[in-house]
């Protein structure tokens, strides 16, 4: 009897604890737009400047291999649902097209990782718990990524055109 005793004030300071502690899931905005944002920055500088990412006989098959390197460097980044269309936007943001013309008259495609690209705010969505960067490049391209929290992590889920 005096174990059941015992438990039961424990037990009441145990569910006091964690109805205090929101069930132990805490949302810090600033918190996690820090984290956030530390994740878009190591994308957007996971190469360096001008760093050749990929090199094929067609910009088709280069955009491929540039993905590829992408990906496999920033693999803690990306979500694994990203969409195609949405892999394309994001290379297409991060990178640009020097082709060649060969003296056989073919070109070769080479993909090359540019730093002309600047955050020009973030957003967040209180109730779904997620943030939303517009990423501009070289003054001109807007895009929006959006990252939710997975694993854990920050990751992009989304690159969209704004409307």
């Amino acid at each position: 009897m005096k174990k059941v005793s015992l438990f039961i004030p424990s037990f009441i300071l145990l569910v006091l604890l964690a109805a205090c502690n929101g069930g132990g899931e805490s949302f810090d905005p600033k918190v996690e737009q820090e984290k956030a944002t530390s994740v878009i920055n190591s994308v957007l500088t996971s190469f360096e400047d001008q760093e050749k990412v990929a090199e094929a006989k067609t910009r088709d098959e280069a955009n491929i291999i540039a993905w590829k390197n992408l990906k496999e460097k920033n693999i803690a980044a990306i979500s694994k649902d990203l969409s195609k269309e949405d892999q394309k936007r994001l290379l297409y943001l991060l990178t640009l097209n020097k082709a060649d013309d060969l003296s056989n008259g073919d070109t070769k495609s080479n993909i090359l990782f540019t730093h002309n690209t600047e955050m020009k705010d973030v957003s967040l969505d209180q109730e779904k718990k997620i943030f939303t960067f517009d990423i501009e490049r070289s003054g001109f391209d807007h895009k929006l990524i959006t990252l939710d929290k997975q694993e854990e992590v920050w990751k992009i889920v989304a690159v969209q055109d704004p409307e």
